[in-house]
């Protein structure tokens, strides 16, 4: 299997568009990663392992070294599983970026959203009539 061929395996096995791929590791459209599925263009070593991360498995089975797609213990699989399930897609997301900050980072989010969660406008159900002037 090429390698072009395991990316696109692997991110159909996640659910995952090209859009939603592209959109992970910078790029600005699913075309780069149709030619990437394709084999027509090469890949740097940075986004060798961009795409690795964002198809949560290693670059040595992205490079065809290695038929083990991921070094993690299953206990990870079920806490991203139980996120998944319990709370959403977009929970995980948050999660996997929060992860990726560095303890700045972290500090300034979690600033910023509990400066957010305490502005009722943002926690207080929308009423009909202010959904239809937004």
């Amino acid at each position: 299997m090429s390698i072009g061929q395991r990316i696109k395996s692997r991110r159909e096995e996640l659910g995952m568009s090209q859009e939603d791929l592209a959109h992970r590791i910078g790029y600005k459209s699913k075309s780069s990663i149709n030619k990437i599925e394709l084999d027509i263009q090469q890949l740097r070593q940075s986004k060798i392992k961009q795409i690795a991360d964002a198809l949560e498995t290693t670059t040595d089975y992205i490079m065809g070294w290695s038929e083990k797609k991921n070094d993690e213990p299953k206990e990870k699989h079920d806490i991203t599983d139980l996120i998944k399930n319990q709370y959403g897609s977009d929970v995980y997301e948050l999660v996997q970026l929060y992860s990726k900050l560095n303890e700045a980072g972290k500090n300034k989010i979690m600033e910023e959203l509990r400066d957010t969660a305490a502005l009722p406008k943002y926690t207080e159900p929308v009423k009909r009539d202010a959904q239809k002037m937004a």
